[in-house]
């Protein structure tokens, strides 16, 4: 072979190999690479109260929970953005503002077409919620009833497919009235679903539909509630990310789902929602002029301005001296600690009495301090008010009665004004908890209201059982 051949394909055969090994060491990084070189997962959620939400200032929700777990198994850090609609979630994906869309979303064949879901978390059904006074049983006695829904969710593709296949008609707000037909009554933009279900519940409205695990993890208000007509089939509820060709992210976190972790939280989601709040209620014989079993326990706990009948209201209220109570969202013992705050206030055993009424008596103290230099009633009644819901809630309701004119350090109200606890209601409703002012999203704000109310009630009924048992050395009627 001619030597000059030879030369150019050594140095061919050179430059190929140079390219190879150049390409193998700079090969462009997919989306988990660049997401743990950023160092932080970024999450659109709504914070709305179902998947995601803020529970005692710390994100809470099954969907919170399985992504925070998730980021520290990549250990990153991780972000929550808070959106104000399915679509901005989606939209905050696709345009690559957040990595993954945690959104309460059921996977359906139109957003299929927009992002990619992940594995299913579980599978919902939905249901028709309506009270159990005079409840239909069969989807035709609906004719003539009104059905109120958001027109852009898939539930209203769920009507419409249940309408033509038993052949009933509907009646939509812009189309002509036809008779023995469903009324589809819209639902404003700003209203969340869990507002829809609270108007059924109070009688605002009498149909809505719903997946059947929110319902069930509404138990705030479902107690009157009913949903046994079941529409369609199974759904899944999944996360949601870019559909961009790289599903270096999606292979990730599919494979991280199907840990014995992961599935772990979410059976533990899933049997919570069948359950009431837990603990089996024991019956005490109590020596006269005493509160509880635990008043020495109380007693020995006790800081100003918090004595010993503060934490026995309180624990009454929280637990009715359950030690073993557990709610749905995991708080634990009598004075229903969550996990994250029983390990910040050094708590092993919430269930142990002793521990978890010396935690709950530290986390009190940990409240105050934001609320000291109020005048006393006000600063016990806040610092309640952040023990329920979290102090960024009660921060949330106090920039709103700023909004409002209102005294934002005045809890209660009174005939001349309003007071905070009448702002932290408002955090119930999507046009208020989507405002910019408010940072921590959707709060059960009637409970937080009722719970700092009947802790005040039961001092006071305490107070005066213990002074007509000093005076007369025997029990009140309040005793018996």
């Amino acid at each position: 072979m001619d030597l000059s051949i030879k030369h150019w394909i050594f140095l061919l055969s050179s430059v190929t190999l140079a390219g190879a090994i150049t390409y193998a060491f700079t090969e462009p990084k997919n989306k988990l690479n660049n997401l743990q070189e950023k160092g932080t997962l970024t999450v659109a959620t709504r914070m709305n109260g179902v998947g995601c939400y803020y529970h005692r200032d710390q994100p809470a929700g099954l969907e919170c929970d399985l992504l925070q777990a998730y980021a520290e198994y990549l250990e990153l850090d991780i972000t929550f953005k808070k959106a104000a609609s399915i679509k901005e979630t989606l939209d905050l994906v696709k345009e690559g503002k957040a990595d993954i869309a945690a959104s309460d979303l059921t996977h359906t064949p139109g957003r299929e077409k927009q992002v990619i879901f992940s594995h299913a978390l579980f599978k919902t059904r939905e249901v028709l919620v309506q009270r159990k006074q005079n409840a239909v049983t069969r989807f035709q006695d609906l004719k003539g009833k009104t059905v109120t829904i958001h027109t852009d969710s898939a539930y209203l593709d769920e009507i419409e497919a249940k309408a033509e296949s038993q052949k009933i008609s509907l009646n939509f707000p812009d189309s002509p009235e036809k008779k023995s037909a469903i009324t589809i009554a819209p639902a404003k933009e700003k209203v969340s679903i869990l507002e829809l279900i609270d108007a059924v519940s109070m009688g605002e409205i009498d149909f809505t539909i719903a997946d059947e695990h929110i319902v069930n993890g509404s138990n705030g208000y479902s107690k009157n509630l009913d949903t046994s007509l079941i529409f369609g089939e199974n759904r899944r509820i999944a996360f949601a990310l870019a559909r961009d060709g790289d599903n270096s992210l999606v292979n990730s976190l599919n494979n991280w789902l199907e840990s014995e972790n992961a599935q772990t939280m979410i059976q533990t989601f899933l049997d919570r929602l069948t359950k009431q709040n837990e603990g089996i209620q024991q019956t005490y014989t109590l020596p006269k002029g005493t509160l509880s079993p635990w008043d020495s326990l109380f007693k020995r706990y006790a800081s100003e301005p918090f004595d010993w009948v503060w934490l026995a209201a309180q624990t009454s209220t929280e637990s009715n001296f359950r030690p073993n109570a557990m709610s749905r969202t995991g708080a634990r013992g009598l004075m229903q600690l969550m996990p994250e705050t029983a390990k910040e206030m050094g708590v092993i055993d919430s269930f142990n009495p002793a521990q978890n009424i010396q935690g709950g008596s530290k986390y009190n103290l940990n409240q105050y301090k934001r609320w000291k230099d109020l005048p006393e009633r006000d600063a016990i009644a806040f610092t309640f008010a952040s023990y329920n819901a979290g102090a960024g809630h009660v921060l949330d309701a106090q920039r709103l009665a700023v909004q409002n004119r209102e005294n934002p350090n005045q809890w209660f109200s009174t005939n001349s004004a309003k007071g905070v606890e009448d702002y932290i209601v408002l955090l119930r409703k999507a046009e208020f908890y989507n405002k910019p002012a408010v940072k921590y999203g959707y709060c059960r704000g009637t409970e937080t209201r009722q719970y700092v109310r009947r802790i005040f009630q039961q001092e006071a009924n305490y107070r005066s059982q213990l002074a007509a048992y000093q005076e007369n050395g025997k029990p009140s009627q309040g005793d018996n």
